[in-house]
């Protein structure tokens, strides 16, 4: 059992990445619906995998966690913005883009356009990490405050600014973070009982349909921070995140899921590199091309320079979040276990 979980939220994971890529292909009608669930749902399995802080030793697990997750942040950054200026050979949109890199946030775009996602994540972990000090009934009431400020942001000018490293949308990732490490029990127990799963699909085909006959107009975009549906903005990512897991944890009983779970525990390359991958591509052949090629661009060719990064300790340090130490050929569990904190809980 405890083997079938690790692969369904490592499979889970590598389906949502492949959400990611496909919403940033320009196909609008795809990029509108899975904007829904997709960030919310990397959240939550990060929540899944958190284990509570010591607050004698917050300290010193904040550093660590920050080294973890910036570390691959400025080696893709800087890395991006060099073959940027290779080609551009201009020093002024070279420093101007440093100077995006680190204040991140809204000033993020084109190649750059993911890693909003990655200090989102780091601050949302650092700030839950701190709220698990408290009693349960201060855990609720924090986390509620968190997300009843961030629909407070969104639905004002306060919007409009542009805070360092989108601070301020974790305010509203700090819930669906809570809701995978609160339900990290509750969640395996509601989609491993086969009779519960039609009524959640059946919810998830209500919201899309009731959005695409026009009867709800919906929409979630973290990044930009349009939320603004108290009620909906829980509901409907909750929902659509605990059919996905229940898909994929029961499709994990029939069909032979491990290149998924793969997938699940490299996303960091493929959430960095499938922009600028992309974007590169579409510049040398001077054409745009559809929704499936884009993916699968997104997804192999990233995958496939992570499996070279893998074997230089160096570069898997840098790129993939790795200690750089040489590890023991382990099984499909245990090396779950060992990199869950890293991959599960660095992207996305």
């Amino acid at each position: 059992m405890e083997k079938r979980r690790e692969l369904w939220i490592d499979a889970a994971k590598g389906l949502s990445i492949i959400f990611v890529v496909m919403g940033h292909s320009g196909d609008a009608f795809a990029n509108h619906y899975l904007s829904w669930f997709r960030m919310p749902l990397f959240f939550l399995l990060s929540g899944m995998v958190f284990k509570p802080v010591d607050p004698a030793r917050y300290i010193g697990w904040a550093v660590k966690r920050t080294k973890g997750l910036m570390t691959p942040y400025l080696a893709y950054g800087l890395l991006i913005t060099t073959v940027l200026l290779l080609f551009t050979l201009n020093l002024k949109g070279f420093a101007e883009n440093i100077a995006r890199l680190l204040y991140g946030g809204l000033s993020l775009t084109g190649p750059y356009g993911v890693f909003w996602f990655i200090t989102c994540l780091l601050f949302t972990q650092l700030i839950f990490g701190y709220i698990t000090r408290f009693r349960g009934m201060t855990q609720f009431l924090l986390i509620a405050s968190c997300y009843l400020l961030a629909h407070v942001i969104s639905m004002t000018s306060l919007k409009n600014f542009n805070l360092p490293w989108n601070i301020d949308v974790s305010l509203l990732a700090i819930t669906y973070y809570a809701l995978g490490y609160y339900g990290k029990k509750a969640i395996p127990a509601i989609i491993g009982r086969l009779v519960i799963v039609p009524f959640i699909l059946l919810a998830s085909a209500a919201a899309f349909y009731l959005d695409h006959a026009g009867v709800i107009s919906y929409s979630l975009n973290m990044k930009y921070k349009q939320y603004d549906a108290l009620l909906l903005d829980l509901v409907i990512p909750l929902v659509i995140s605990l059919t996905i897991c229940a898909l994929v944890f029961w499709l994990s009983k029939l069909l032979p899921l491990k290149w998924l779970g793969d997938l699940g525990r490299n996303t960091i390359a493929i959430m960095y590199l499938h922009l600028p991958i992309n974007y590169g591509l579409k510049y040398l052949l001077g054409t745009d091309y559809g929704l499936l090629p884009f993916t699968l661009v997104g997804v192999v060719i990233p995958l496939i320079l992570a499996m070279v990064i893998v074997r230089f300790p160096v570069l898997s340090r840098l790129y993939l979040g790795h200690s750089g130490k040489s590890r023991p050929a382990v099984s499909y569990s245990e090396r779950g276990a060992a990199q869950n904190a890293v991959s599960t809980e660095s992207i996305s």
